[in-house]
């Protein structure tokens, strides 16, 4: 009888996993559509490159506000942090497409970057409660799939509708998605508080992770890995396009191809972070970014050296980024949903870093801002040496 029931909570378990993968790539082709599409947002709405860029640049900052929301999952349960987050991502999709401004824009992708910060934080420490540690690992990155699906899936489908129905079609599918994600997430995910943490205060929540000294190096880590990642990130198809001509399609088959990259990273890393060492696996995964940083200037002078560069460089990337979550999710445990929205901080912080910094390296040059990442990648392997890992 333990034996069908352990074999009944472990098939739940794989399904919710499925799920939270699913949904998960719903909320982040709103997030990722930005970068390819750069351009097509900014003629569409009658902005120049800087403008968008700012409400990019704005958006990773109130990616930052994540940890006044997310210790409701360590007071009022995971499940009730999930719809609100969702909730927040359908709001926003849904204004776009009602008031289709610069205005609306902007307050758009803003409001759905902190509503997907606040599911994913919660579905990690729902996953940090449920999953034994050994096998945390994997079920983090099949969760973290959803965010390489967002471009294989969702990239190509929003250049088609964008090119055929205007730079605004994707908003209301998206919304469309997000309501479907929701009566999903009612019905299937049980509504458990977590069994510890549930008398603390938001503030003595934050605290509570803040003192904890590898918590504090681990969120810089954090904040340095993703910043060397967005000072490519936000150019890379500005960078194709000015360099090799390519169209919205062509664009689109580009993050597809990078999506299957991120896809492969984020499998190698959820795989060997449980089994040679979180640590180990992310310095590997920092190691392999500065080489192909330094390469990638020189290998993308052609436009298939560009795509070899960029397929390797976000395997790299996704690689360490998967390697670190389950590392995340046990430095603070009895405050797990806290901690991982903190951690959505530092990510925004990164990204607005990187954001920031971006256009103007890539004003010089391409190689200014793999140069960029090379220095923010060392300075996070500086952070990660005062990490203590639990495993």
């Amino acid at each position: 009888m333990t034996g069908r029931i352990q074999a009944k909570r472990a098939l739940r378990m794989r399904f919710q996993v499925a799920l939270f993968a699913a949904v998960r790539t719903v909320v982040n082709i709103n997030t990722r559509m930005i970068y390819p599409f750069l351009n097509t947002f900014a003629s569409g709405l009658g902005v120049d490159l800087t403008a968008i860029s700012l409400a990019v640049t704005a958006r990773s900052f109130t990616g930052a506000l994540s940890p006044f929301i997310t210790p409701i999952a360590d007071k009022r349960g995971r499940k009730l942090s999930m719809l609100i987050g969702l909730g927040m991502f359908t709001l926003a999709s849904g204004l776009i497409y009602f008031w289709p401004t610069y205005l609306s824009f902007f307050i758009s992708i803003n409001l759905a970057f902190l509503g997907m910060y606040v599911y994913v934080s919660s579905t990690e420490a729902y996953l940090g409660d449920n999953v034994r540690e050994n096998q945390r690992g994997l079920a983090l990155a099949m969760v973290e799939w959803g965010w390489a699906l967002a471009f294989i899936v969702g990239m190509p489908l929003v250049g088609w509708m964008m090119d055929k129905y205007g730079w605004q079609a994707p908003f209301p599918v998206l919304g469309g998605f997000g309501v479907i994600s929701m009566l999903l997430i009612l019905w299937l995910v049980p509504n458990v508080k977590p069994p510890t943490g549930q008398g603390n205060s938001m503030l003595a929540s934050i605290k509570q992770v803040l003192k904890v000294p590898s918590a504090r190096a681990a969120l810089l880590m954090s904040l340095l890995l993703v910043a060397s990642n967005e000072v490519i990130n936000l150019v890379f198809g500005v960078w194709l396009g000015t360099s090799f001509g390519l169209k919205l399609a062509a664009l689109g088959a580009a993050s597809v191809f990078i999506g299957v990259s991120e896809l492969v990273g984020e499998s190698l890393g959820g795989v060997l972070s449980d089994r040679i060492g979180r640590k180990r696996s992310i310095w590997l995964g920092m190691f392999c970014i500065v080489l192909i940083s330094a390469a990638l200037p020189f290998i993308g002078r052609s436009e298939v050296g560009a795509f070899i560069g960029l397929f390797l460089f976000y395997l790299a990337f996704e690689f360490a980024f998967v390697a670190a979550q389950p590392l995340m999710t046990n430095l603070v445990p009895e405050a797990r949903a806290t901690m991982m929205g903190i951690n959505k901080t530092a990510l925004s912080l990164g990204r607005m870093v990187g954001n920031l910094v971006a256009p103007f390296l890539f004003t010089l040059g391409f190689w200014a801002n793999c140069g960029a990442a090379i220095v923010l990648i060392g300075l996070s392997a500086a952070a990660l040496l005062g990490v203590k890992d639990q495993k």
